[in-house]
C-alpha cells in the first residue's frame, strides 16, 4: 500500500474521531423529574462506533502461516443492540504483510488484505466501567492484493470468504467512551485455484489479530426494548 492511502485513511480516522468527540461535548442536556441532566447520547437505539490499531500474526500449517509476517492494519467498527445484550455490528479495515517465502507464494513481497464483514455477538457488563464482549462473523469477504517487486502497478488479487471469532474487553474512562481491547481469529476461506497437490495449503489462510482502539458509545436501549416501550 503507498503511504498516501495510508495518510488518506488516518486522516478520515482522525476526523471521524475529532466530530464524534466535539459532538458529544456539545449535545444540550435533557433533565428528568430528579433535576439530574442526562445528555441526549443516552437516548435512543444503543450502540457504539470504534476505531483499532491491529497487530497481525499469521498461523497455521497453510500458506500464509508458512510465508507471511504481519506488518499491522486499522479496523473501523461499529454495533448496535438489538435486544438485550445481544448485538449486530460490522467491521471494515485492512491488514499488511510481508512475504517472507517466495518459494511458497510466488514472486510478489508484500500483500493488503482488505476485509468487511457483519457479526453477530453478546455483550456482558459485571459492573458499571467494564464490557466483555463476544462475536462471531456472519459473513464477508476479504481482498488480498498481492505486489510485486515492480512496483504497485505489478499485482495480483486473490478473494476469500471471511471466518472471525472475537473475544474483546471495554474499559469506560466515561459514560459514553470506552478503551477496547480485543482478540480475533481468522480462517478464512480463499478462492485460489492451483494444481491438485498444492490446493489444500491454499485453501485456506489463517490468522490471529490483537487490537487496541477506542469506542464512542451512544444511546440507552436494544432495538426491541424500544419499540416495546412506546
Amino acid at each position: 500500500m503507498t503511504s498516501t492511502s495510508v495518510i488518506k485513511f488516518v486522516s478520515v480516522l482522525l476526523f471521524s474521531m475529532f466530530t464524534l468527540s466535539i459532538w458529544c461535548q456539545e449535545v444540550e442536556p435533557k433533565y428528568n423529574n430528579d433535576g439530574v441532566g442526562h445528555s441526549t447520547l443516552d437516548y435512543g437505539v444503543k450502540g457504539s462506533f470504534g476505531i483499532a490499531y491491529n497487530v497481525v500474526n499469521p498461523s497455521g500449517d497453510k500458506y500464509f502461516g508458512l510465508a507471511y509476517k504481519g506488518k499491522g492494519g486499522y479496523a473501523l467498527k461499529f454495533k448496535l443492540f438489538v435486544y438485550d445484550g445481544f448485538f449486530l455490528g460490522g467491521s471494515s479495515g485492512f491488514s499488511y504483510f510481508e512475504n517472507t517465502n517466495i518459494e511458497i507464494t510466488g514472486n510478489y513481497d508484500k500483500t493488503r488484505v482488505g476485509s468487511h464483514y457483519l457479526f453477530l455477538g453478546y455483550e456482558y457488563r459485571p459492573v458499571e466501567k467494564l464490557a466483555f464482549n463476544v462475536n462471531a462473523s456472519l459473513f464477508g469477504e476479504a481482498r488480498h492484493k498481492n505486489e510485486y517487486n515492480a512496483g504497485n502497478e505489478s499485482y495480483q488479487i486473490d478473494k476469500a470468504k471471511i471466518r472471525a471469532f472475537e473475544v474483546s474487553l471495554d474499559y469506560f474512562v466515561a459514560p459514553n467512551f470506552s478503551i477496547n481491547v480485543y482478540y480475533t481469529y481468522r480462517n478464512d476461506k480463499t478462492k485460489i485455484k492451483t494444481s491438485s497437490d498444492l490446493q489444500s495449503r491454499f485453501d485456506r489462510a489463517q490468522f490471529s489479530i490483537i487490537g487496541l482502539g477506542v469506542n464512542f458509545q451512544f444511546g440507552k436501549e436494544a432495538i426491541i426494548s424500544s419499540f416495546k416501550n412506546k
